[in-house]
């Protein structure tokens, strides 16, 4: 009878468990880009005040200051993490010496990734409501690398935006909408208003012009 008690209870924690998950991976759609039926996780009642976003950064750090001043300025708590870091938190890196050329090139890349995919895995543990990543490029050589950090964020129920990226993801579930910053266009939405819509769930395009000036 103490065996069969525990192998019910052992079914029932394993359940709740897959209707924990279930409930933050919407079938189809990426988490934050689930507008067009009900909404599957429970992100519209968040205070501004109350958000919070990790930026990952790119080789393009003044892009990055725009959006990071521009989301402060909304209001929203942002923690970045630069390819200089590690993480998070800014760690101190260690100098590889690499060869000449191509293989050159492609180490740096290969270590830029890392680095932006170990920040990512970092944000879960704050938690943060939003993860954007800035210069996303993702290759034949990357692309399961990402796929796997996409992955843990989405089954986190954490919605990813994609900012100026030059490659996304095949797998559209990974992320709820790119978001590139072009302060001329005089249709573009304020980037922390784009923030705001992903993580509340609310109606956006997948493809979002943005602005960081106010």
């Amino acid at each position: 009878m103490r065996t069969m008690n525990h192998r019910i209870i052992g079914a029932a924690l394993c359940l709740t468990a897959l209707l924990s998950l279930t409930a933050c991976t919407p079938v189809g759609h990426a988490v934050g880009d689930t507008q067009d039926q009900a909404s599957q996780i429970a992100h519209d009642s968040i205070h501004v005040s109350d958000m919070s976003i990790g930026l990952v950064g790119s080789e393009d750090s003044a892009a990055d200051k725009m959006a990071l001043d521009a989301l402060a300025d909304a209001g929203i708590s942002v923690f970045y993490a630069s390819l200089g870091s590690t993480g998070a938190d800014s760690e101190s890196g260690q100098n590889i010496n690499q060869p000449d050329g191509e293989d050159s090139q492609s180490t740096q890349q290969s270590a830029e990734d890392t680095t932006a995919q170990h920040a990512v895995e970092d944000f879960l543990n704050r938690p943060v409501s939003l993860v954007i990543i800035s210069g996303i490029n993702v290759t034949d050589t990357n692309r399961d690398g990402w796929h796997q950090t996409l992955t843990t964020v989405r089954q986190a129920g954490i919605p990813v935006a994609l900012l100026n990226p030059q490659s996304v993801p095949r797998d559209e579930t990974l992320y709820a909408a790119t978001l590139t910053i072009n302060d001329r266009d005089a249709g573009a939405v304020a980037i922390g208003d784009a923030a705001v819509s992903i993580i509340r769930d609310e109606p956006h395009e997948r493809s979002i012009a943005v602005s960081t000036v106010s």
